[in-house]
């Protein structure tokens, strides 16, 4: 179909229909986004203290933690990824809590902990009963589907542990022609029969009777995977600690910061601004079905995800625009100007995608809960720009402009000339610059220390009983005056006795004195008189966000920006590629730095938040770079001989416009964000939106200040080694 009006009627019908279905739904199998599985923060779920069972001793640290982390790859494989999984070492047992589903009304914990699977123990045994090998030494169980001789046959393929393999091995030889049954602990799941010895801890068990059938056994004996059983003791409701009119407050900020930008764009760029406004809305709800289809969970990093993308999004329409300025000023047509911007800007939106695409299968292939959520909108995000922002804007742009009103460059924006600002000689200010900024930060880590979150220390869990009249907002902000440690405040329902308690957490191994209980339990009760806070239970716990998450998180950053140096290495070349790519790192390094000294000067305790606003802010500032040295690489085609310091200047100043007006759109939206957390006090929000206002401000100062000039003066110090 051509450019015109069926193709403009076309498109407009799509989005229309796809609006439909993220506000209604279409049937059981796709919700829409009024159905999506909220995170705790939001809507509150359930909290289970699981018990090992059949032990005759207290499980050691390494069982429990093997347990939790099967746990959690439990919940990830059902895309619960807002949860916290902790251990109690001394009292030997698991806590889980996880969000409600989407389409829950009976609110009962008991009957929602059954979605986290059966706890029991995986053993395989030979056919007088001996346990030959033990579920903690399976690795992976997935479902396949094979062809034999042309026959479409299902197996579930087995993975052993360096332990499981030797034990498979033995156990295959002796048992040739036997059947090897699977239990969960006594309920028998699988029988198969032995055909061959097995070595090098790779197997299958055939037979299945179609694929459904490989997918729950494989099912089951990953979520068997258990150094023992476990058992749920306990079971109560949670509340969310945001409060109930949270989730719309930040809509309706979100509707706001929407309107703010579309407004921007309509006046700043006329019609394409206007195109641009109508694909920004079918990227919303094309993202915002990729979350609510597969049932993810939308947490606070999952929110990043989807900030970060919409400011993508707009960027690469502000650099299709400014393109079609610039090709409107040398006075070709208004459809040759449009067909040239869109060709001119693809390299940039390109590699920024890529880039930041990089950045998202990093986390999903390491990173869990959180920031597999972060990940997956991330990726969802960047696949959904290249698709829209750049081939569906092109398609409905060309079909207006077949309409003669709208084949006028009165409707463009036309660039207008301007004077080239000397970045590279003013280069020794902006180190002035960086330099007073990461001073004043560390200074101010000195000042006021690091403060780490629950999620990162673990900490001591403090139970109440209390009435109805508890306020958990006044009373977080009455433990943390009293303490001046981080806090989580929640309400829990016990859900056999229908009592309500208070649980407080408070972040730090270092344990609760008597004396600190009871400055804790006078803060509670001076928050009101019909409080009457009594504690009930104390314990305390490991960090939610355990060793080996932390250490996939730490990986996966740097991870993330090495193969960034090698992806700008590789694409641009043409400009000496490992300089490009060692000073947007650089760059980053900068923007992190910032963003951390500001969690440290407001006093933030760093928690998940922390790693979401860095891993937006090194997608968001590598993206600024690259719009830069795309132009540096294609004024350098134009003329090879061009001094670099004049190249930096010339190439920072025709982009400039395009970086102030992306961070000044993206600013806006996190702005009125932060206005709301402050005005509604809705601090989690507040500890996210703070942070991610400095971090697009030190984005766009280090792609127009710091990765440009520094990459110029690696380029100079080149030439005075060669002569």
């Amino acid at each position: 179909m051509k450019p015109g009006k069926k193709m403009l009627a076309a498109i407009l019908i799509v989005i229309a229909a796809l609006i439909y279905v993220a506000a209604f739904g279409a049937g059981s199998s796709i919700k829409g986004v009024r159905e999506m599985r909220y995170g705790i923060d939001i809507r509150g779920g359930v909290e289970a203290v699981f018990e090992p069972q059949g032990l005759d001793r207290t499980p050691s640290e390494k069982e429990l933690d093997t347990a939790r982390q099967v746990i959690e790859t439990r919940m990830d494989n059902q895309n619960i990824v807002d949860r916290e999984v902790t251990v109690d070492k001394n009292g030997g047992y698991i806590i889980v809590r996880f969000p409600w589903k989407s389409g829950e009304t009976n609110f009962n914990p008991e009957e929602a902990i059954a979605e986290l699977g059966e706890m029991a123990e995986l053993t395989f045994r030979d056919p007088d009963g001996n346990v030959l090998i033990q579920g903690k030494d399976v690795q992976s169980a997935a479902p396949e589907t094979a062809n034999n001789n042309g026959i479409k046959s299902y197996q579930v393929a087995l993975s052993f542990n360096a332990e499981g393999s030797r034990l498979f091995e033995e156990a295959t030889g002796k048992l040739i022609g036997k059947r090897m049954s699977i239990y969960m602990d006594q309920d028998l799941i699988s029988s198969p029969t032995v055909q061959t010895k097995i070595s090098g801890g790779q197997a299958v068990i055939t037979g299945m009777q179609d694929y459904d059938d490989a997918k729950n056994l494989a099912e089951k004996i990953n979520a068997g995977s258990l150094p023992f059983s476990l058992k749920t003791t306990n079971f109560s409701t949670i509340s969310p600690s945001l409060g109930n009119n949270a989730l719309s407050i930040m809509v309706y900020a979100g509707i706001a910061a929407f309107l703010v930008i579309c407004l921007f764009m309509l006046v700043f760029y006329k019609l394409p601004g206007a195109v641009a406004c109508v694909t920004l809305v079918l990227q919303t709800v094309l993202q915002m079905l990729a979350v609510s289809i597969p049932q993810y969970t939308l947490t606070l990093p999952g929110i990043a995800g989807i900030i970060l993308t919409i400011g993508m999004a707009v960027d690469t329409n502000i650099i299709i625009s400014e393109r079609i300025s610039d090709e409107l000023k040398k006075g070709i047509s208004v459809k040759g100007a449009v067909l040239a911007g869109y060709k001119n800007a693809f390299s940039s939106v390109l590699d920024g995608n890529v880039t930041t695409a990089i950045v998202a299968i990093i986390l999903m292939f390491l990173g869990s809960g959180t920031m597999l959520s972060f990940g997956y909108t991330l990726l969802i995000g960047m696949i959904v720009n290249l698709l829209v922002g750049v081939s569906v804007s092109k398609h409905l742009l060309l079909s207006m402009i077949q309409n003669a009103p709208w084949n006028d460059a009165k409707w463009f924006r036309i660039r207008k000339d301007k004077k080239i600002i000397p970045f590279y000689q003013k280069k020794y200010i902006f180190g002035i610059i960086s330099g007073v900024v990461i001073l004043s930060g560390i200074v101010g880590c000195f000042i006021f220390g690091v403060k780490l979150d629950t999620q990162f220390t673990g900490g001591a869990v403090l139970s109440y009983s209390v009435s109805d009249e508890a306020d958990t907002g006044k009373i977080q902000a009455a433990i943390e005056r009293e303490t001046n440690r981080p806090v989580t405040v929640q309400i829990k329902e016990d859900n056999m006795t229908g009592l309500k308690r208070l649980s407080v957490t408070l972040a730090g191994n270092s344990g609760m004195s008597p004396e600190d209980q009871k400055k804790v339990t006078d803060a509670i009760n001076s928050t009101s008189e019909k409080v009457d806070a009594k504690l009930s239970e104390t314990y305390v716990v490991e960090p939610y966000i355990g060793a080996k998450a932390m250490k996939n998180a730490v990986v996966a950053i740097l991870l993330s920006l090495l193969f960034i140096v090698v992806y700008v290495w590789i694409r641009f070349s043409s400009i000496s590629g490992l300089p490009a790519g060692v000073t947007a790192m650089i760059a980053l390094v900068h923007d992190v730095v910032v963003v951390f000294f500001v969690f440290v000067l407001f006093q933030i305790p760093l928690n998940d938040a922390f790693v979401a606003v860095v891993l937006t802010i090194i997608g968001y500032s590598i993206n600024d770079t690259i719009v830069i040295y795309d132009r540096i690489r294609e004024n350098r085609k134009k003329d090879s001989k061009m001094p670099v310091d004049e190249l930096v200047n010339i190439s920072t100043t025709q982009t400039l416009g395009r970086s102030i007006n992306t961070s000044c759109t993206t600013g806006i939206c996190v702005l009125i964000i932060l206005a709301a957390s402050v005005y509604f006090q809705i601090g989690s929000i507040l500890e996210f939106s703070l942070p991610m206002f400095f971090g697009i401000i030190t984005g766009c100062y280090s792609s127009i200040c710091v990765a440009g000039t520094l990459w110029a003066m690696w380029e100079k110090k080149k030439v005075i080694v060669k002569k």
